[in-house]
């Protein structure tokens, strides 16, 4: 888990997010017809969390990396929706949503009940919630929108007289909307926080074709860094989705009555991970998507739990989001007659995979002040024993829960 300096700058709005590993493809280009209206949040989505995740893996390469895609865009779109100007033009564009202008949140409702609503076995919850400062006037409009389009209750905390008091209110809410796995997603109380939106989701699946226990055995694992490890990797033979290339492999890896699955993508280069990753996009990933097979085949795969954490300031200012950090952000739609700001973004996940299914959970929080197939081929085997990408996927939108890279299995 990697901890970044956090900034020394009161809160006034914080957004937490929660979410499981999910990635899938969104055909973009096909036509309307052909796919569900919500494919495109999802496409947006998927869009979004692969360019972050890029961004956040650049300097730190051996590291694992482990994000929410859904649970960042749909905090940071609840706040869009209080951005004005070019905070609105700048916010749109970084998540890809400048196209589809207020059907985003229509679209996001029907994307929150698709998921939710997928697969009757798989465990899957999301909540939203506006906690706002006494006294503090939010406008009518953006409390209405949170709460149509994205269930948010709105309730009153004393964040200048009992900011402890109001911190631990929604840690804990936080941690109950995750069942235990996200404790803290704000560490520092603020005085000044007249807004907190949180967002979090929580996922747990069972594979449709467990793991035998008694195939799983320690094997070695050549971490990033060159060195190599001993960790429990778990082994089964089936008929899987799976896709081959002459830079890597890929297998689907699917939970429940398969609306959800796992992609792993193996490069085929024990030290292919990082050009791999920074060269996927959400065309390309749809473009996978599109042709996996059906074929029969071993899959070796790491028995891992992984926490990460990171502050996301950087990344979405390189992404195209200065303005809405800077004293010109325009955030007139959540309050008319207040200067605010984004000052800071945390993202906190959580991941275990092991033979019987994976649990994944996940926290945002954004922070705002005030301011001025063909003949059957030979059975594959795919040993993931060298750094890979993986991503959770939701099948009829598309939308990438969880993505991600593992480099170490091990580490925890």
């Amino acid at each position: 888990m990697r901890n970044q300096r956090r900034p020394t700058h009161p809160m006034l709005i914080a957004i937490a997010a929660l979410m499981t590993v999910a990635l899938a493809a969104i055909p973009r280009l096909l036509k309307a017809a052909q796919q569900p209206p919500v494919a495109a949040a999802g496409f947006a989505i998927n869009d979004f969390g692969l360019r972050l995740l890029s961004a956040l893996r650049a300097g730190h390469e051996t590291e694992n990396t482990i994000i929410s895609p859904v649970s960042i865009a749909m905090a940071l779109e609840m706040i869009y929706n209080g951005a004005a100007g070019n905070t609105y033009l700048a916010m749109g564009q970084t998540l890809r949503v400048t196209n589809l202008g207020d059907s985003i949140n229509p679209l996001n409702q029907e994307l929150l009940k698709t998921i939710k609503d997928a697969d009757p076995s798989v465990e899957i919850a999301i909540a939203n919630a506006l906690w706002a400062q006494k006294g503090f006037k939010i406008a009518p409009d953006f409390i209405e929108k949170t709460k149509a389009y994205y269930g948010a209750r709105i309730r009153s905390l004393n964040f200048e007289g009992d900011p402890d008091g109001a911190n631990a209110m929604i840690n804990r809410w936080v941690d109950k909307a995750t069942k235990g796995k996200i404790p803290t997603i704000i560490e520092k109380p603020d005085p000044h926080a007249r807004l907190v939106v949180t967002d979090a989701v929580y996922f747990k699946g069972k594979w449709s074709w467990p793991f035998p226990k008694g195939a799983t055995a320690p094997r070695d694992f050549n971490t990033a860094d060159g060195g190599a490890i001993k960790t429990p990797m778990m082994r089964l033979e089936h008929d899987f989705g799976y896709l081959e290339n002459d830079d890597f492999q890929a297998v689907r890896l699917p939970y429940g009555n398969q609306s959800f699955a796992m992609y792993v993508l193996l490069p085929k280069k024990q030290t292919g991970l990082a050009g791999m990753v920074s060269k996927l996009n959400e065309v390309k990933w749809r473009q996978w998507g599109e042709r996996f097979v059906n074929r029969e085949g071993t899959v070796v795969l790491p028995k891992f739990k992984l926490t990460y954490q990171a502050q996301l300031n950087d990344p979405l200012r390189k992404m195209g989001m200065d303005v809405a950090f800077s004293n010109e952000a325009d955030f007139s739609r959540v309050n008319p007659s207040a200067a605010l700001k984004i000052t800071d973004v945390e993202h906190r996940t959580f991941i275990k995979v092991d033979e019987t299914g994976t649990e994944a959970a996940a926290a945002t929080s954004v922070s705002i002040i005030a301011t001025a197939v063909r003949r059957e081929p030979p059975p594959f085997e795919m040993i993931i024993d060298h750094p890979f990408f993986l991503a959770i996927t939701e099948g009829e939108s598309g939308a990438m829960l969880f993505a991600g890279v593992v480099t170490n299995p091990a580490a925890k």
